[in-house]
């Protein structure tokens, strides 16, 4: 598999985990119209909605917009516009009550941005699949906690462009989340392949693990006779190499080898190699910074 289709793959599932993500979400714009829908009736059973009417036509349009937008339209801000609007709706009934002029209802309208802004970013927070994304949406949801601290205190100047820049950042959070589960899922697939193509080749290979200084997976796999290659694959789909025991040409061909059946059996394509000689009878090929020196190899492809 060249670069190019293996930016493909990558492309393909990124688009079907879009897509799931989507259906989840217009499942979950649904339920709420309908939940929306319920109050409104319960509302004007009371007689209350009389002193609310502009509101609840604001809400209502924004229901039946949201119940008309597909999953592969805008549904992220038909969601959002709902948490917004439900938020108004929950406090209809003492708004009625209590409005008396136009700092009042600008109070109201802050007060519901920050409730909007707190259930769209826990939505967020129940899709995403990484601890570090979800400590990031976490500390969001707290600061939204002091911003209502802050409108009940009347202090709402620049109150709507921190609500953006918050849900701005969410929002990037949540794309570098799905971005990395991605990544992850294409690393396994090159592993998975290069643990096979080892093992069909005679090498004992060991269990991968985490390289605590580089975030990358590594595999050793060692020969009867003590000699091993190190490989180490990092969420770029990067591979870098090691080899140990193995003498003159010997070890150019074991790599030639491997590469060439991961090419064969499992479409996974490396660039070029650039030799690096420790002495006139070792060959090393590795990555930069390992103890032998070496290279780096740019890796596409996955299992077919």
């Amino acid at each position: 598999m060249t670069q190019a289709q293996f930016e493909a793959r990558r492309r393909e599932l990124e688009r079907q985990q879009e897509e799931s993500r989507r259906k989840k979400v217009k499942q979950q714009t649904a339920a709420l119209a309908q939940s929306i829908e319920q109050t409104q009736r319960t509302l004007a059973a009371s007689g209350t909605a009389a002193w609310v009417q502009e509101e609840i036509r604001e809400i209502m349009a924004a229901v039946n917009k949201a119940k008309d937008t597909p999953a592969s339209g805008n549904i992220d801000a038909a969601f959002n516009e709902l948490n917004v609007q439900q938020a108004k709706l929950s406090s209809l009934s003492e708004t009625s009550n209590q409005r008396q002029d136009a700092v009042q209802r600008e109070q109201w309208m802050a007060e519901s941005s920050v409730i909007g802004l707190k259930l769209e970013l826990e939505a967020r927070h129940e899709d995403l699949e990484h601890k570090e994304s979800r400590k990031e949406v976490e500390t969001l949801i707290r600061k939204t906690e002091d911003l209502s601290n802050t409108v009940q205190k009347g202090q709402i100047a620049g109150l709507q462009q921190e609500v953006a820049q918050m849900r701005q950042s969410a929002l990037e959070i949540h794309e570098q989340d799905m971005k990395q589960s991605v990544d992850e899922k294409l690393r396994r697939e090159v592993i998975t392949a290069l643990m096979k193509t080892m093992r069909d080749l005679g090498f004992a290979v060991g269990k991968p693990t985490i390289d605590k200084e580089t975030g990358g997976v590594v595999m050793i796999g060692t020969l009867p006779s003590n000699r091993s290659i190190r490989f180490e694959v990092d969420l770029n789909g990067q591979m870098e190499f090691d080899m140990n025991g193995f003498l003159e040409r010997k070890c150019a061909d074991h790599l030639d080898e491997v590469l060439g059946i991961l090419e064969t059996n499992f479409s996974i394509t490396t660039g070029p190699i650039q030799h690096n000689w420790k002495n006139p009878d070792k060959i090393s090929k590795g990555s930069k910074g390992f103890p032998s020196g070496g290279n780096t190899r740019s890796m596409g492809g996955g299992q077919q």
